[in-house]
């Protein structure tokens, strides 16, 4: 029988007999799992309500088992709603030889349709020379995804919750600490309070920061303030920062987070009042006003607290025409995500997308 691997965990030692059957890895082992050895193990489950923290645990074993995951040959990305059509084309991808041999990784993003079927036959032995991973979203215990990873010998599912207060602050030292940089535990406390808890978003923050201070040698809380101001918004307030400054990508996630758990009509409201607000700062700075009164009276005026630069610029960029034109847009995607519910999610995102791409052309005059 294999012997005991022994994990440090919050209860003590926690000991997890990988043969012969494998358990749920809790989020809170789950960084001690994954830094040891599983190579007996082929079949890996990452879910939880942490997208972000799943990701990065997936891509850490991904680069522990394979040389080069920018190699197509080595890894392999499928579409769990293509499998649910084609069950078969799993199997093909596991017994495919590389051209150079070595071990081959086969990463799977969950969707909405069931493929079980193309797991279910494979999980009896460990593939040859190839693991599969799944990267799924926060499934409930019931789940027939996350039961199939729980019961198999040779499968673990590993849970990827919220970081707490604690593991963020560990996770602010430790970075700080491999980039060089001296850090007082206020700021630690700061930075903690500043972030997220969406593990993808955090680490994007933390890099903002870590670039911000890099040639001081050490992180004040002047440096927080400065490089984390976006990170303190609320997602509604980050999201039409972003589209209205033109950032895509930034405004793609934070409307997605918004949409996961608030209503399409509210967001596209407060954009509409927005861009209402930003017309109004124009027409006082096209009637003689300074740029500077202009921007502070639109920052009285305002429903939340952009930063002034940010603001001044947005005035600036955007031209009345412009604004008109992006109310009117907006009056139409309120009304449609009104009239068919079901289609208010995506209504709204193309709204943002809109956003942005129009501040980007204003941006370039």
């Amino acid at each position: 029988m294999r012997a005991p691997w022994r994990i440090r965990s919050g209860q003590g030692w926690l000991r997890l007999w990988l043969a012969p059957e494998m358990v749920l890895i809790r989020h809170r082992d789950a960084d001690g799992v994954l830094s040891r050895p599983l190579g007996h193990i082929g079949f890996f489950l990452f879910f939880g309500a942490d997208a972000g923290l799943a990701n990065e645990r997936l891509r850490k074993v991904v680069g522990l088992a394979i040389d080069d995951p920018s190699d197509a040959f080595q890894l392999v990305r499928l579409d769990g709603d293509e499998l649910a059509a084609d069950p078969g084309r799993l199997a093909d991808e596991l017994n495919t030889i590389g051209l150079f041999g070595g071990r081959r990784a086969v990463w799977i993003k969950a969707g909405s349709k069931n493929f079980l079927a193309s797991l279910e036959h494979l999980m009896s032995r460990v593939p040859p020379d190839a693991i599969v991973l799944v990267e799924a979203g926060n499934l409930k215990k019931d789940s027939a995804l996350r039961k199939l990873f729980e019961r198999e010998r040779l499968a673990v599912a590993i849970e990827c919750d919220h970081d707490s207060d604690d593991q963020i602050r560990a996770l602010v030292r430790s970075e700080a600490d491999a980039a060089g940089l001296q850090i007082e535990p206020e700021t630690v406390a700061l930075i903690a309070r500043s972030l997220g808890n969406d593990r993808g978003s955090t680490r994007m923050e933390l890099e903002k920061l870590l670039l911000y201070a890099h040639d001081t040698g050490k992180i004040t809380e002047v440096d927080v303030e400065a490089a984390l101001a976006e990170a303190t918004l609320s997602s509604t307030d980050a999201a039409i920062q972003a589209a209205f400054s033109g950032n895509l990508a930034v405004t793609d996630d934070k409307v997605r987070q918004i949409l996961a758990e608030s209503d399409a009509g509210v967001l596209l409201g407060y954009a509409m009042r927005y861009a209402v607000m930003l017309q109004r700062g124009k027409l006082d700075m096209g009637r003689g006003m300074s740029r500077e009164a202009a921007v502070e009276k639109t920052r009285m005026r305002a429903f939340m607290f952009p930063d002034k630069r940010v603001l001044a610029s947005q005035i600036e960029s955007w031209s009345h025409d412009q604004l008109t034109a992006l109310i009117d847009l907006l009056q139409g995607a309120i009304l449609a995500a009104r009239a068919d519910a079901r289609l208010d999610e995506t209504v709204a995102t193309r709204a943002f997308w809109n956003i942005a791409a129009m501040a980007r052309r204003s941006a370039r005059g």
